[in-house]
């Protein structure tokens, strides 16, 4: 799986030829943004305290997906479904080989994205490599497209000077 960014605002997933998702951030520097699915469905990312440590994802107005980032660095995320709860840990692993990783509870990798930075228009490329038990889930591709957002989100940090 593959993740473009064709300019600053914006972030497409690809599985090959075909398009399963955008990314769309409300401004440049936003911390806002929309996730639209090639079937149609739309979400919001939105933050929660002035900080930018609390957001939520919303679908049709009701919070599906919470995280949170801590004092460690790592992320923690909570989807939140009708019947269920499951919980995933985000991190920035490696020293020379920087990846970003999602974790379930049990810290099993789930997903691991690696950046590439394209000097040809300063803006990054994303390489995906999603394991097969987190395919089986219904929001397989929200997590994983969360994934991009937050790796955006470290790497923004890491700009301004922040320690994470």
């Amino acid at each position: 799986m593959k993740a473009v960014a064709p300019d600053n605002k914006t972030i497409a997933f690809f599985d090959g030829d075909e398009r399963l998702a955008t990314l769309l951030y409300a401004k440049r520097m936003s911390f806002r943004a929309f996730i639209r699915l090639s079937g149609g469905l739309e979400y919001e990312i939105i933050p929660l305290n002035f900080w930018k440590t609390r957001f939520e994802i919303l679908e049709n107005g009701k919070t599906i997906v919470e995280f949170q980032r801590k004092w460690t660095g790592r992320i923690l995320i909570e989807v939140i479904r009708p019947g269920h709860r499951q919980s995933f840990i985000f991190r920035l692993r490696g020293l020379f080989d920087k990846r970003f990783v999602l974790m379930d509870k049990d810290k099993r990798e789930m997903s691991v994205l690696r950046t590439k930075f394209l000097w040809k228009g300063f803006k990054y490329e994303y390489n995906l490599m999603v394991s097969d038990s987190l395919k089986r889930g219904e929001d397989w591709l929200l997590l994983v497209i969360l994934q991009t957002y937050l790796s955006r989100y470290i790497l923004r940090q890491h700009r301004k000077g922040h320690r994470l």
